[in-house]
């Protein structure tokens, strides 16, 4: 029998505060989708997580980069994470969700999160703009999927080239794309920070997904701006290649990162991929296929049935690509269709909840006491219905600075259209604080945002990039009332009872395949004619008690009490039958004979 390919897992993630910060507002995520096992940044290091076999549906890494004032940062990126991870494993234990391709339960995961992240943004005073970036990258057999929100980054090392496959959703980038700039320009552009996109910042997200097929030894990158805006690519590969471990690699990138000034916090995943379920490495080109999302993909998630207002079509899953991987990775037998599926953990706190801060000062941060605030924000469609008579003489003429601004700070997400006169700023009188604004936590007015702003979008108009800014279509307009506590607790409590009807009704199949196998045995004990009539009865008995199983697992999960009655009644005659079994095979009842049965 041949044996089935596999693939391996050697991996590291880490997150450092930075020389400048008080908090850390980034996060990670690491999840093997099959067993449902996760690491974030509030765990505790977990040792089977760093390295493992790749299971059936695959694995997800992510770095999430927070934003918001009073460590809103903090919960936006804890938020993000949390919710992709819980998304996952509830769409592909779903029955019409399930059926949808792997990359599209991406998609939405990551859909999933802004909406949520944006609707505590609105009702919470507290955490009033806050956002976060993300960059996710899902694997299934040998295809990477990259999901990117904002501007963390995901590079991939094959042999001694890398590349970074995602693309910065960002003003700089807008301006690299339109030939404005040039990639040595932008990291020491004044717009440097200026992020178009952030899960939570609007209430519809554009989730850029590409794919790639992995070679063996491949090794995959992400991480934060804190990283890449201080460690250049090729730096960022040598340190790998040299380094003994991925710890000692990811605590040498931070190392250098914190070398050159540290203003940001820092993150960093790392992961390669090897085994014969991978080809060889290739020498072609590296070039990301683009997904776009596809007009089948609900808009609005309903755990009951399906979609609310955009339900899949009847034949999803005959005419779309399966949830799983493709051939050459089949699909396990038929204890598939009853096997347990993972849960999302239990969340951990509340997202709500006042997180600590740290009081520590750091060395360093009297050292930028002078430092000037990065000019940053997300913006939406609506922000650029400026007037067209805006043009570059009112920039001059508004007497604003535009010089280059040493600090890499962060990405507030609450621009408002702008109307005011511009005037320069005066530098804060202290450093750190969160990513939002609130290390702009002086007590800015609404009119200095404004200003901000309004600079921000007649640069863009006098570039002529404006029209290149992403533009989000209204979509998942009312997924926050389906998402309601109640509504995810419902799902859970359901997600459970079928896991556990599945694990009841998985573990008599296979003692009616343990009995079937005695009973073959059994031919060898004895050829007696009355022996084999007595054989044959007792293999018709138990594939009916086959089929009445394939009868017990149509029942709802919800109706617990008839599935445990039915169970006990199959557990019974399995007992008689065995008992019979092992007589005719010269064996001992078998302690699994009067085993209590699992309750749901």
């Amino acid at each position: 029998m041949a044996e089935l390919p596999t693939i391996n897992l050697a991996l590291y993630a880490q997150t450092d505060v930075g020389m400048v910060r008080s908090g850390n507002e980034d996060n990670f995520l690491i999840l093997d989708l099959s067993t449902g096992r996760s690491w974030t940044a509030g765990d505790e290091e977990p040792p089977d997580l760093l390295t493992y076999s790749q299971g059936y549906y695959g694995s997800l890494l992510a770095v999430s980069d927070g934003m918001g004032g009073a460590l809103a940062g903090e919960v936006a990126s804890r938020m993000a994470v949390e919710t992709v991870r819980d998304r996952m494993l509830q769409l592909q234990a779903h029955e019409i969700y399930g059926k949808l391709p792997f990359h599209e339960r991406l998609r939405l995961s990551i859909e999933e999160a802004n909406i949520l992240i944006n609707g505590e943004s609105q009702t919470n005073p507290a955490h009033k703009g806050l956002g976060a970036t993300f960059t996710a990258v899902a694997t299934v057999s040998e295809k990477v999927f990259f999901g990117q929100v904002g501007d963390s980054r995901a590079y991939l090392i094959r042999g001694d080239r890398i590349e970074r496959i995602t693309k910065d959703q960002s003003l700089v980038q807008q301006l690299i794309d339109a030939g404005q700039i040039t990639e040595e320009e932008a990291e020491t552009h004044s717009y440097r920070n200026v992020i178009l996109q952030a899960l939570g910042a609007h209430g519809s997200v554009n989730v850029e997904v590409n794919s790639l097929q992995l070679c063996n030894l491949d090794t995959l990158v992400i991480c934060s701006d804190g990283l890449s805006g201080k460690v250049n690519q090729d730096e960022i590969m040598r340190i790998i290649h040299e380094s003994t471990d991925f710890k000692s690699a990811c605590q040498q990138m931070i190392d250098l990162a914190n070398s050159r000034g540290g203003e940001d916090n820092i993150t960093v995943v790392v992961a390669q991929f090897s085994g014969s379920g991978l080809a060889a490495t290739k020498d072609d080109a590296i070039e990301p296929q683009s997904l776009a999302r596809s007009p089948d993909t609900p808009t609005e998630v309903n755990w009951e049935v399906g979609a609310a207002t955009d339900p899949l079509p009847a034949s999803a899953g005959a005419n779309h690509a399966p949830s799983g991987p493709p051939d050459d990775f089949p699909t396990p037998p038929e204890s598939r269709s009853t096997e347990p599926l993972p849960r999302p953990p239990a969340q951990s706190k509340p997202f709500t909840q006042k997180a600590q801060r740290s009081t520590t000062e750091l060395s360093r941060s009297g050292e930028l006491t002078e430092r000037r605030g990065p000019i940053t924000a997300v913006f939406a469609p609506e922000d650029f219905e400026e007037d067209s008579h805006v043009t570059t003489t009112s920039l001059k003429s508004s007497g604003a600075k535009t010089e280059p601004l040493e600090s890499r700070g962060t990405k507030p997400i609450n621009s408002q259209n702008a109307t005011a006169t511009l005037t320069p700023e005066p530098p804060p009188s202290k450093i750190g604080g969160s990513k939002a604004g609130a290390g702009k936590e002086k007590t800015n007015s609404s009119d200095g945002q404004s200003r901000r702003n309004l600079l921000i979008i007649v640069l863009l108009m006098a570039l002529g990039v404006g029209g290149l800014v992403i533009g989000g279509t209204t979509i998942l307009k009312q997924r926050a009332e389906a998402l309601a506590a109640k509504d995810r607790d419902l799902m859970l409590k359901r997600l459970e009872n079928q896991n556990q009807k599945d694990a009841l009704i998985g573990g008599l199949r296979e003692r009616i395949a343990e009995i079937s196998k005695k009973l073959q045995a059994s031919n060898k004990k004895s050829d007696k004619k009355s022996d084999e009539k007595k054989r044959e009865a007792l293999n018709e008995n138990l594939v009916k008690l086959g089929q009445r199983l394939d009868k017990i697992s149509n029942i709802p999960s919800e109706q617990q009490q008839q599935i445990n009655q039915e169970c006990d009644d199959v557990r019974k005659e399995l007992g008689k039958i065995e008992e019979e079994v092992n007589n005719l095979a010269g064996l001992l009842p078998s302690p699994e004979i009067n085993r209590d049965p699992v309750k749901i």
